[in-house]
């Protein structure tokens, strides 16, 4: 009797190998992202994989998207699962929370720097027209 393959989606396989990065980027481990999200570091590891022929959940999404400080559409943007434009570019905060792991203040502060120094060219991109 022949067993069925597992189906794992494109989109599955690519989402992991992204949890992956991120998670290899900050330096840390399967159990410590697993223990902060409350999931089992042996599914952490099949996702990470690709190697779950199940979905992921919502609940699951949110999770990681929390702990990462990354919009839930971001990872579904990097798995593929929704339209993404080379023009699409995370939000400066949660680039900034991930990347660096800055404090919320840091954050904070950098953002408003960002939005005078934008508003400053705005001006200056007015006057020109």
């Amino acid at each position: 009797m022949l067993t069925p393959k597992k189906y794992i989606s494109y989109e599955i396989t690519k989402l992991g190998k992204y949890l992956k990065e991120l998670r290899k980027e900050q330096g840390l481990s399967i159990r410590s992202v697993a223990k902060s999200c409350g999931i089992a570091p042996s599914h952490l590891a099949k996702i990470e994989l690709g190697d779950t022929f199940k979905t992921i959940g919502i609940g699951t999404l949110v999770k990681f998207s929390k702990f990462y400080g990354i919009p839930v559409s971001s990872l579904l943007k990097e798995a593929g699962f929704i339209d993404s434009h080379e023009s699409d570019l995370p939000e400066l905060a949660q680039y900034l929370r991930a990347k660096y792991q800055l404090s919320f203040q840091a954050i904070r502060d950098m953002v408003m720097a960002k939005e005078i120094v934008d508003k400053k060219y705005e001006k200056a991109r007015e006057r020109k027209h």
